[in-house]
């Protein structure tokens, strides 16, 4: 007759929780879900450990619970900036103009290039003295003013002992109107079908570390300010 009972009880129970499952709006469910697994598991531990079939270290772990589901939602939440973070360590970024075509790791503030033609066709900048980086400079000074800031962003970046009084930094105002939509994915280093929201993220967080105290340059934020327009226009 007891058990009888209990079973009738039980059958009430699930029936009161299943019609009150169903009442609450869909972004309260699982939370609820998982208060009534804690509350099962924690409760038929406790009555096992007082009726001497479970170990009290058994039911300490079903009071853990609620603690794995904490760690389990905040660990989905930060999936998407661990991603985030992951592609914007291994994503440098791509400058490329008539005469050069530079690669530049914002992330661990390394930069490197090749030239693309005259007297240094197919050497890399890093590979370049520091006469021939002054030597080059002169060269496209009188070629390319674009090639010209990239080079000068290069060597007051990676060459801070290169002589470079004479080289500009004067280049904020520089139009990039020509830029096409695969060269400014590359300056942010983003794929094709990336939505506005990570363009602009990518944006800003490139931006913030364009300060002059970590190697930044005018040239490098208009370019960037010039893809994310071009991007988003």
């Amino acid at each position: 007759m007891i058990k009888v009972l209990l079973l009738l009880g039980v059958l009430l129970v699930l029936w009161y929780w299943h019609r009150f499952l169903h009442k609450l709006p869909s972004e309260k469910r699982n939370s609820f879900l998982w208060k009534s697994v804690f509350f099962v598991v924690f409760s038929g531990s406790v009555a096992l450990v007082i009726m001497g079939r479970l170990h009290w270290i058994g039911a300490g772990l079903a009071a853990l619970l609620p603690v794995t589901k904490v760690i389990f939602s905040m660990g989905l939440r930060a999936l998407p900036l661990l991603q985030m973070f992951k592609r914007f360590r291994s994503s440098p970024s791509h400058i490329r103009t008539e005469y050069i075509d530079a690669e530049i790791n914002f992330f661990t503030k390394m930069m490197d290039g090749e030239v693309l033609l005259g007297d240094y066709r197919g050497r890399k900048l890093s590979m370049l003295t520091s006469d021939e980086l002054n030597a080059l400079s002169e060269w496209l000074k009188l070629q390319d003013q674009e090639s010209y800031f990239l080079l000068n962003t290069y060597v007051i970046r990676m060459r801070k002992g290169t002589n470079n009084e004479n080289y500009s930094q004067n280049h904020a105002n520089n139009s990039f109107s020509k830029m096409s939509e695969r060269d400014a994915l590359q300056i942010l280093g983003l794929d094709e079908g990336t939505s506005n929201e990570e363009i602009i993220k990518s944006h800003k967080r490139l931006i913030q570390r364009l300060h002059p105290d970590r190697g930044g340059s005018d040239y490098l934020a208009a370019k960037i300010n010039a893809a994310k327009d071009r991007l988003l226009g």
